[in-house]
């Protein structure tokens, strides 16, 4: 789900099998959606086919159904199961990249509130390595496509954020400035990586230019928002003014990590 649609077989975890047809490559990313979930015919219709709706409703969602088991290899119906309450894509959820994205993350962002951050660094590299492109790349823009493309996107955001975090603690400040360059400038509203770019800056060594992307940050909000910094780009500001051992990783008075509900 993480990139172009793509099925794996155990076995074969480096290369994928295309899925042809964009019925078929919408209808599989509605099923992985709701996957262990009945959709009936008219859910399928209205997500599939909701551009020009069939002559032949059931007829048209039955060779779809066909189609995508010939691309799982399951003529037998096994996985996609024919229910009286409609189809139902029954997996399990850890085979789909997403669900698995998911629980690496979760797992990195546990470790990295329990002060391991070797452990978080490789759980949330291990998620972000899952990510392929933008999720659902080759499906009809659904609103169930959707509505989860725009949870993953936030999911990789949340992940990228915490890695940092992770990162900068088990010092790879100087490894991090360029990426953290990129990211503020592709994203120059997102607070948390300004924050941490601040922050790997200073404990580089840097601290007039750590401090030059206050001013950066500062000016880009006033004029794209007509708002100040928030607290935290503050405090962190004013401790690098000080030169606070407090901002260096291990300290007990370290910055908290930025809100991932800031502005974006």
């Amino acid at each position: 789900m993480l990139g172009p649609l793509e099925v794996r077989f155990a076995g074969n975890s480096k290369s994928g099998v295309s899925v042809g047809g964009i019925r078929v490559r919408t209808l599989l990313a509605v099923l992985t959606v709701r996957v262990g979930e009945a959709m009936s015919t008219e859910d399928i219709l209205h997500e599939v086919w909701a551009d020009s709706p069939p002559a032949t409703d059931r007829k048209a969602v039955a060779v779809a159904v066909l189609r995508l088991r010939r691309v799982l290899g399951d003529r037998d119906g096994q996985w996609l199961l024919t229910r009286p309450s409609g189809y139902v894509l029954d997996i399990p959820p850890d085979h789909l990249d997403a669900v698995r994205a998911e629980r690496l993350i979760r797992e990195g962002k546990a470790a990295l509130a329990a002060g391991n951050p070797r452990t978080a660094s490789l759980s949330l590299g291990r998620a972000l390595a899952q990510w392929r492109g933008a999720p659902y790349a080759n499906a009809n823009a659904t609103s169930t496509v959707v509505q989860r493309t725009r949870e993953l996107e936030s999911l990789k955001s949340e992940a990228v954020q915490a890695r940092i975090d992770a990162d900068l603690e088990l010092g790879h400040h100087q490894e991090l400035v360029g990426e953290l360059r990129s990211l503020t400038t592709a994203n120059p509203l997102h607070e948390p990586h300004w924050l941490q770019l601040m922050l790997a800056l200073y404990r580089s060594g840097r601290q007039a230019e750590a401090l030059a992307t206050y001013t950066k940050v500062r000016q880009v909000l006033a004029e794209k928002l007509g708002v100040d910094p928030g607290r935290q780009l503050q405090e962190v500001h004013v401790g690098i003014l000080q030169a606070d051992p407090g901002l260096l990783p291990g300290s007990v008075t370290a910055v908290p990590q930025l809100s991932l509900a800031g502005r974006s």
